[in-house]
């Protein structure tokens, strides 16, 4: 079959999934949405920060993917439906109040000196994990430190949590199905609830690990 109408008639499902999921995938996150409206940017478009974005608009928040390439993103952006758009890392940044990485882990010191201004104030939710093979001797460096707490010190005038590190990003696909569990810490309470609600709004089940 051909590659590209596999990606159309993907696309269209996921528009017609978000056409039908509407406001929010449960009534109660939609309720808790409209309450306290949240923007959130995702620093990076792979399969992690993709399935996250996608969720979490169906789910009824304001969503915009960034890339180096945000035109690149057009598939994404019809699987996440209407809440969503696309733009430059800046322009996300700008456009939210909270921000998800989902990068290779070797990224996240660039972002931070580039960055780490516009980032301040912010909820910083970072997804990544950091690998040897791929992310060389910074990978082993984080994990010495404790990867949570060396990314935290990257990012000091952000409000710090660690989550979505912990599941492969396939189990959510279609949602957590109400029992896969996410982890998560954080570096103050207030950070900590929000991630408390994405992870709800993933249909997973929040589970808190250590304080940083």
């Amino acid at each position: 079959m051909d590659s590209r109408f596999q990606l159309s008639r993907r696309a269209l499902f996921w528009g017609a999934v978000a056409a039908v999921t509407g406001s929010g995938i449960r009534s109660g996150i939609a309720a808790d949405i409209s309450a306290t409206p949240r923007h959130i940017g995702i620093i990076g478009a792979g399969q992690v920060g993709g399935t996250l974005g996608r969720l979490w608009a169906h789910a009824g928040y304001q969503v915009m993917f960034s890339s180096r390439h945000p035109d690149q993103l057009q598939l994404i952006l019809a699987e996440a439906g209407p809440n969503a758009q696309a733009g430059n890392v800046a322009q996300a940044i700008a456009f939210a109040d909270v921000i998800v990485l989902a990068v290779p882990y070797k990224a996240e010191p660039e972002i931070a000196a580039q960055y780490g201004s516009a980032l301040s104030g912010k909820t910083l939710i970072d997804a990544d994990n950091a690998y040897a093979f791929r992310d060389g001797a910074l990978a082993n460096e984080a994990h010495a430190a404790g990867v949570a707490r060396y990314s935290a010190h990257l990012f000091p005038h952000t409000h710090f949590v660690r989550a979505f590190n912990s599941v492969n990003a396939s189990r959510l696909t279609d949602g957590g199905g109400g029992n896969t569990e996410i982890v998560y810490s954080a570096t103050d309470s207030a950070a900590g609830a929000i991630a408390v609600e994405l992870i709800k709004a993933t249909d997973s089940v929040p589970v808190r690990g250590h304080d940083l």
